[in-house]
């Protein structure tokens, strides 16, 4: 008897471990669509998200989307967001890695938009990051599944796309 619980308890032990391994399949986007999307659940919707750089769709909505994040978080002054991840957006964008336990390489990809996505939150179908204090950025979701928000004079939301910056203080 003593042989079968200490089998079953190890078939178990193996059974949770696996399943804790196992990750959940993020949402299917693909830099390739042009824009940051999603589909389902929106809490894995950014998981697969990028990369952006310097080096690498460095002029774009999407660019102005990682800029609002950093100065959400106190990494970036507001007047920095401009849609071009040049040197002063590689430096912050490393000290924000860097402090929450990534690799500061300046390469905003997958892991880097994940981390940030553990701050989005939802309230009556609208989509925020919640940034330090009481900085945060409002989105949206489109029925299509891509992401979209606002920023500039006009306030004109737009859709969050690696290949256009469409943004007021884009130009």
């Amino acid at each position: 008897m003593h042989l079968r619980i200490k089998a079953v308890a190890t078939a178990m032990a193996a059974a949770t471990i696996g399943a804790i391994a196992i990750p959940a399949a993020p949402a299917s986007a693909n830099v390739s669509q042009g824009y940051v999307t999603g589909s389902g659940t929106w809490t894995d919707d950014w998981g697969d998200e990028g990369p952006i750089s310097a080096s690498t769709r460095s002029y774009n909505n999407v660019v102005a989307m990682w800029q609002k994040i950093l100065v959400a978080d106190g990494y970036l002054a507001a007047s920095g967001v401009d849609c071009r991840f040049g040197s002063v957006t590689t430096a912050a964008t490393k000290r924000w890695q860097t402090d929450r336990g990534l690799v500061g390489d300046g390469v905003v990809g997958p892991r880097t938009f994940a981390r940030a996505a553990t701050r989005l939150t939802t309230y009556e179908g609208w989509f925020y990051y919640d940034g330090l204090g009481s900085n945060f950025i409002d989105f949206g979701r489109l029925a299509d599944g891509k992401w979209d928000m606002s920023i500039g004079i006009n306030l004109e939301w737009q859709p969050l796309s690696y290949t256009a910056a469409t943004f007021d203080r884009c130009s």
